[in-house]
């Protein structure tokens, strides 16, 4: 006769009442949080994003190929996306890089270098990053399933080793981490009018420029900008979205 273990809860689930700073939460104590996190000065993610603030750059994977190395994939979107493989031997910590180039700007680069110290941090919480991971003008945007509790504890140990963090939002319940629901047509757009900077204020790119860029006509875009939108507005109506900040 085989026995059934009971389910058991995670360490990470609180046993009593959230503390006043968190909103309330699923009965278990677990959400989907986008966080946002400075790099470690001293990393060159941080210092070549900064240098290149507007260059968007994607890490879509990563392993660690030794207790003091990893193996990174990252894609860089933007103008300046080229310039990493010249960029790359400025920093101590870059082993070794291949480019793997789509086009001039959009570049998926191979990246052995050395631990940075939010990873360490990021792996003693056990904190499961979701890619892609987004890393912009020296800061990276993530989400993870996880407690309240845990995400505190990683925040303030974040802060204390690497420098400022923050949560950004918090989606409740399982739906809410599911994709947008882009076709891929869509996504491609929606990447390259993000990394021309089509969302920023003031605008940096026309609905013509962009177009021109993807090699589409300007319609065309501009439909699919139309619903792009629209899929976001109605994704965004979907889940129960509260933006905090986690208290120490």
């Amino acid at each position: 006769m085989v026995r059934k273990r009971r389910a058991s809860r995670g360490p990470g689930a609180p046993r009593g009442r959230a503390q006043a700073a968190l909103p309330a939460a699923p009965s278990e104590g677990f959400a989907l949080y986008r966080v946002s996190a400075q790099l470690p000065k001293d990393s060159w993610g941080y210092q070549f994003s900064t240098q290149h603030p507007k260059l968007r750059l994607e890490l879509v994977n990563r392993i660690e190929v030794s207790p003091t190395e990893l193996l990174v994939e990252v894609r860089m979107l933007g103008e300046e996306a080229l310039e990493w493989l010249v960029a790359a031997a400025d920093f101590p910590h870059v082993v070794h890089v291949e480019s793997h180039p789509r086009n001039d700007r959009d570049v998926l680069y191979r990246v052995t270098f050395g631990v940075p110290s939010i990873h360490t941090v990021t792996v003693r919480h056990r904190v499961l990053t979701r890619y892609p991971i987004v890393i912009q003008n020296g800061w990276s945007r993530f989400e993870t399933f996880a407690s309240a509790p845990q995400m505190r504890g990683y925040l303030n140990d974040l802060r204390r080793v690497v420098g400022p963090g923050e949560i950004e939002s918090v989606r409740r319940g399982v739906s809410s981490a599911q994709n947008l629901g882009l076709t891929p047509s869509q996504d491609a757009v929606f990447r390259e009018a993000l990394s021309s900077g089509y969302y920023a204020v003031p605008r940096e790119i026309s609905v013509t420029g962009l177009a021109d860029r993807i090699g589409r006509s300007k319609s065309t875009v501009s439909v699919a900008l139309m619903k792009i939108e629209k899929r976001l507005a109605d994704s965004a109506l979907q889940v129960d979205l509260a933006s905090f900040r986690l208290a120490p």
